[in-house]
């Protein structure tokens, strides 16, 4: 059975991962928006924003393991921006590929 600190500090990495995204990342509505040819530093800023979020969110998922003493939130962080990053990845390829057309 799982206890439920561990549980709660899994949950606790994944929100927190969602809410790094959202704060270092464009919105989904931008990344679409923006025209390829003209908005060069789109990609970059995506980017960076990947790495600080990333970054923030396998600290606090490694700090919260460190205090339950069980690997399941940083796993559970890895997993999440693992995820977002798809996500956001795949928005600037669908961006790219619809202004190809």
């Amino acid at each position: 059975m799982t206890d439920p600190q561990t549980v709660g500090l899994a949950t606790l990495s994944m929100t927190q991962s969602l809410t790094l995204f959202q704060q270092f990342l464009p919105r989904f509505q931008e990344i679409s928006a923006a025209d390829p040819a003209e908005d060069m530093g789109m990609v970059r800023d995506v980017r960076m924003g990947e790495l600080a979020a990333v970054v923030t969110t396998l600290g606090i998922g490694g700090m919260t393991s460190a205090l339950s003493g069980s690997s399941t939130p940083a796993v559970v962080a890895a997993i999440t921006a693992g995820g977002l990053i798809l996500l956001y990845e795949y928005a600037l390829a669908n961006r790219e590929a619809a202004r190809a057309d």
